[in-house]
């Protein structure tokens, strides 16, 4: 789970950005992660990137954790990103850091990288269709879609799934990238990283069932549970068995 509780000193306007809020959010995220009785989810490590207190998430995990799942917070203070860039870049960052100072990850083959506000009940039915052996699965929007052209094609990474080595050998200081290229965000940059790795590679590019998020965006006050989302959602998962390769 990547978190930025304060983002107050990211140049990157927000449009949901109160600490309080935000928290709320990603208390209720870890409630449900915790929760999930999936046996495949057994670890949980929490990486946040604004130096904000982590006590009461941590009290949380403690008095609320009823399948004993292992539990880890790494406090990080990197919320910075390239003047005129995305906050993509600081949590790609926070990843590479987080993921460096871990124990849990000793203990992992493979790692689901949520943005930690959100909830996905959709995660279990998501492993139960993947391959058993997988290097990265995404979620690409490409080129092509039923209602418009995407300028830029681009992977959804507010879920995505590695295995470490993968991630370790080709994927670490991705942030870099956004530094000296023309691509501004991280989600066009696992695009370009994971189409060129595909040859050699067992890479998923598009989720076999839709998968989406239960929670309220950054960059807009409606939440993911509103009608016209539900109804897109709705039109995406059947759309994802008869088109699964369009995004619409």
């Amino acid at each position: 789970m990547t978190a930025c509780i304060d983002p107050s000193r990211g140049e990157y306007k927000l449009s949901r950005a109160d600490p309080k809020v935000r928290l709320q959010d990603y208390t209720d995220a870890l409630r449900f992660w915790l929760s999930i009785p999936d046996p495949r989810i057994r670890n949980i490590l929490f990486i946040e990137n604004s130096n904000y207190p982590l006590e009461e998430l941590r009290a949380l995990a403690d008095r609320e954790n009823p399948l004993g799942k292992l539990t880890e917070f790494v406090s990080l203070d990197c919320n910075w990103y390239p003047p005129g860039g995305h906050y993509g870049y600081a949590e790609l960052r926070m990843l590479d850091l987080g993921l460096r100072a871990s124990r849990l990850r000793q203990r992992t083959t493979h790692m689901i990288k949520v943005s930690g506000r959100f909830k996905f009940p959709g995660v279990t039915q998501l492993l139960n269709r993947l391959p058993q052996e997988f290097d990265a699965a995404a979620d690409a929007r490409h080129w092509r879609t039923l209602l418009s052209r995407h300028e830029h094609p681009q992977v959804t990474t507010q879920l995505i799934l590695f295995a470490h080595d993968f991630y370790e050998a080709h994927l670490q200081q991705c942030y870099r990238e956004l530094e000296r290229s023309d691509i501004t965000h991280m989600e066009a940059v696992y695009y370009r990283k994971l189409q060129d790795l595909r040859p050699s590679h067992r890479i998923l590019m598009r989720f076999p069932c839709n998968t989406p998020p239960v929670g309220f965006p950054a960059h807009r006050t409606r939440s993911y549970r509103h009608p016209s989302q539900l109804l897109a959602n709705g039109i995406r998962s059947v759309a994802r068995r008869v088109l699964p390769g369009w995004w619409i």
